[in-house]
């Protein structure tokens, strides 16, 4: 009995990937507005997804909010990765709006990584799109520490019709043999 119930547990979770190969957000509204997302101690991984899709990913006619949203990582070796309105890969954003606007992403302490993604695409197309990162902060403190932040960022794609708006954008890693790296508005 419990091989039969292993073996269903493992198609159900099978199944439930496989419905996330190729996602779609249409006609939606979608709010994280001041979620909080936490991790903490030695190797801590916080993620936090708001408004994505995977595979082949759409999002169409449709408001992503993540106003305020936060996501901490904290310890040795930590990683704090956000994302908001995001269609990986192969996708597309068609007349969407996506505010990131004050959204925060931290990872303290020794070789820690922060990422924070608002409005990307990747190996797609942005279009009739308006990505609003106004005040997003993105921090990654300790020796060896990583802070990458991309707002209204296409790779391999196009970016067309659209407003980008990084407008007091924060992007910092602290601490010896630090980096940082700031796109906004970017197609690679």
């Amino acid at each position: 009995m419990k091989a039969l119930s292993k073996i269903a547990l493992v198609a159900s979770v099978a199944l439930s990937s496989f419905g996330a190969i190729a996602g779609e957000i249409s006609n939606s509204t979608v709010s994280g507005s001041f979620a909080n997302n936490q991790a903490t101690a030695s190797n801590a991984t916080a993620l936090q997804h708001i408004g994505v899709t995977f595979g082949n990913g759409k999002i169409t006619n449709s408001y992503i909010d993540a106003t305020g949203a936060g996501n901490y990582a904290t310890g040795t070796n930590s990683l704090a990765h956000q994302d908001v309105g995001r269609a990986l890969p192969g996708g597309t954003m068609d007349n969407v709006w996506v505010f990131g606007g004050g959204a925060t992403n931290w990872s303290s302490g020794s070789s820690s990584v922060a990422n924070q993604q608002i409005g990307s695409v990747e190996n797609g197309l942005m279009k009739d799109t308006t990505v609003d990162g106004r005040y997003a902060f993105n921090v990654a403190s300790g020796t060896s520490a990583v802070a990458t932040q991309e707002i209204g960022k296409v790779t391999n794609g196009v970016i067309k019709n659209s407003y980008i708006s990084g407008y007091g954008a924060v992007n910092s890693a602290s601490g010896a043999n630090s980096t940082a790296e700031q796109k906004i508005g970017v197609v690679n």
